[in-house]
């Protein structure tokens, strides 16, 4: 009996001396993750309102933006109640044959599209 009770007196011995300690430090860490976690949620909240102020912001600002421009383009171009004057009259033609083979003849010396153009030459000589 007596092996036994000094094996129970052992074993409270350790477990003052080793487990207790380590619980308390495992204790101690996990209050101190707890704190962080709040401190956490706290920013988390701060930074969910920050955002959603800027995002207002932004929205006001591109609206105040947007209504702008639009007035700026109608003042612009305020054509909508008024006719388009022009200063210059253009008219079409059509060319002559001589014109075209001129045209087909320096549109050969160009380079580009010239092999199209001296075709188109040749066909309008033999009509």
């Amino acid at each position: 009996m007596q092996e036994t009770f000094e094996k129970v007196i052992k074993h409270d011995e350790l477990f003052h001396d080793e487990v207790l300690p380590r619980l308390k430090k495992v204790e101690e860490v996990q209050e101190d993750f707890r704190l962080e976690m709040a401190e956490f949620r706290v920013e988390i909240g701060k930074i969910t309102a920050s955002q959603t102020s800027l995002e207002l912001t932004v929205m006001k600002d591109g609206q105040q933006t947007r209504d702008l421009l639009g007035k700026f383009v109608d003042h612009y171009f305020s054509t909508d109640d008024k006719k388009l004057v022009t200063k210059e009259k253009v008219t079409m033609r059509r060319l002559s044959r001589t014109e075209k083979i001129i045209l087909g003849f320096f549109a050969i010396l160009g380079g580009s599209g010239g092999v199209i153009a001296g075709v188109i030459t040749i066909m309008e000589k033999f009509q």
